[in-house]
């Protein structure tokens, strides 16, 4: 998309034609005041008629080359008739008057030329720009892809060591209820054993999500009927945090072919992360639209928004940006996107806050 041309650019740009008329005007002026006892810096000043002529070729093209030449012959014309009597110098400067249609359109066609190749060249730009940025993308996440790869068979082996363990401290803790009583003043520390190993369990759990999802189960699915269902889950939990929620779903959106449970805990993990990211209440928009064959999801917050360091990988795993949790959040729903055979991407807002947009393609 052009950029539009700065004020003060914009400006000079209208005033050319201008500036070109007020030329040929103090030229015709020079030209008739010069009396011909001065032959020399009469003739130079003729000549100069030719300045205005390819500076407008060169600015407009042929049209503008065209117009400068008849502008400048029609004031000529008075200069013609008044010399008509002499047939050699009459004759001299009609052929003057036609060297000036020659440049004009010479220079003109040349100038339509170079501005032509110079858009086509500018195209061919942006083109390749687009395509090295879309590129660079599809190899980020391939390399991401790889990572979460190698990670998931080595958390698939931790987490089968860690639940066994996990599972008899936490019987052990409760066959030792059953003879602490309750108002014992160590009872408290089984309470405390049982709270650990159910945190330490749901680490766990997030660990076998990332190392071995599900495939998703494809269906059609209309978008805002799994907007609305998170939006329930979030709704307690955003009142108690001072957040609005606002959605905004485009009209007549069609069915998209996706696993509908994995893109509810995708959409979740997002609100509840951009809820955490508002601790002073905010506004939370969710809107989903199509373009061209690709459905976009997008959850906006306004809170301070996402470090670009770590927007940069942060849907690696371990990345996060709170005190508590795992950073396998995002990884996950990550992995599910992508095998939903779309994108995710964090974008930095225009207003602050944070911005990450779901790709889905349509033709699935």
């Amino acid at each position: 998309m052009a950029q539009p041309l700065p004020v003060q650019a914009q400006r000079g740009r209208d005033l050319k034609p201008l500036w070109l008329l007020a030329s040929i005007l103090g030229i015709t002026l020079l030209h008739y005041n010069t009396s011909t006892h001065y032959l020399l810096l009469h003739e130079i000043y003729q000549r100069l008629y030719y300045i205005p002529i390819i500076y407008a070729a060169y600015s407009y093209g042929l049209r503008g080359g065209l117009a400068a030449a008849v502008l400048s012959t029609l004031i000529y014309l008075p200069h013609l008739a008044q010399h008509a009597d002499n047939r050699v110098y009459a004759i001299n400067q009609y052929a003057e008057t036609v060297l000036f249609f020659v440049v004009g359109v010479v220079t003109g066609l040349l100038a339509g030329k170079e501005q032509r190749e110079r858009r086509r060249y500018e195209q061919t730009a942006a083109e390749l720009q687009s395509a090295y940025d879309e590129l660079r993308s599809t190899v980020d996440q391939l390399l991401l892809a790889d990572r979460h790869a190698s990670l998931g068979q080595m958390s698939a082996a931790i987490v089968h060591e860690i639940r066994n363990p996990l599972g008899a401290i936490r019987g052990a803790a409760e066959a030792l209820e059953s003879i602490v009583p309750h108002e014992h003043e160590k009872a408290e520390f089984l309470t405390i054993i049982k709270q650990e190993v159910e945190r330490l369990n749901g680490l766990v759990t997030d660990f076998l999500n990332f190392a071995r999802p599900r495939l998703p189960e494809l269906l059609p699915t209309p978008p805002h009927e799994i907007i609305d269902a998170v939006v329930k889950l979030a709704k307690k939990q955003a009142e108690q945090a001072q957040v609005k929620i606002i959605t905004e779903v485009a009209e007549a959106l069609p069915f998209v072919r996706l696993d509908a449970e994995q893109m509810k805990q995708v959409l979740l993990n997002l609100i509840l992360n951009a809820i955490e990211a508002m601790p002073d209440g905010g506004q939370l928009m969710i809107s989903a639209r199509q373009r061209e064959q690709v459905l976009r999801l997008a959850v906006r917050d306004t809170g301070k928004g996402i470090d670009p360091t770590v927007r940069e990988k942060l849907f690696s795993p371990f990345v996060t940006t709170k005190t508590r949790g795992t950073g396998l959040g995002l990884a996950i729903a990550h992995r599910l996107v992508t095998q939903h055979g779309g994108q995710i991407e964090a974008i930095a807002g225009e207003d602050g806050g944070a911005l990450i947009e779901i790709r889905l393609p349509l033709n699935r």
